[in-house]
């Protein structure tokens, strides 16, 4: 299916649309010539170049500390008088979420009287898992039938 009929007419836009964009101030974005023109700073982001944009996070900050201001220990140490304090009866009554336990004694090891952790002995293992195997062995009994027939 040859392609040699195909064109394209660019034709202005109509003038109500043109009225309309005007009223909004609409700007029309870079065209795809304009794009080509633009320098990439993507492409060096390891190298040092003073002519590439600054990005957010590396603009610098301007602090200014008053003289009434506190300063980062303080305010911690000031959380942690309100935290510790005696209770507020006048205010609503909020409950935190329960901190959850970390890191539980592995399965494989079992605590003596005097605190140490020794592993379990590898035969009491073995033994469960062979209990276990001889009772979900009927479970699954299509692979059987084939076996049982030949």
């Amino acid at each position: 299916m040859p392609r040699n009929g195909v064109q394209y007419v660019n034709n202005e836009e109509p003038a109500f649309i043109q009225q309309f964009k005007e009223k909004i101030g609409y700007k029309e974005g870079p065209s795809i010539n304009s794009k080509r023109n633009m320098p990439n700073f993507d492409d060096h982001e390891d190298e040092e170049d003073e002519y590439a944009p600054e990005k957010e996070d590396e603009k610098p900050v301007v602090v200014v500390v008053k003289s009434g201001d506190l300063t980062a220990e303080e305010a911690h140490a000031e959380q942690k008088l309100v935290e510790d304090g005696p209770a507020r009866l006048d205010e609503k009554i909020t409950f935190k979420k329960p901190v959850k336990r970390t890191k539980e004694p592995p399965e494989d090891t079992a605590e003596t009287e005097d605190g140490k952790k020794k592993p379990k002995k590898p035969s009491d293992k073995g033994k469960q898992s062979s209990g276990k195997m001889t009772k979900n062995t009927n479970l699954l009994s299509f692979g059987d039938e084939d076996a049982d027939e030949g």
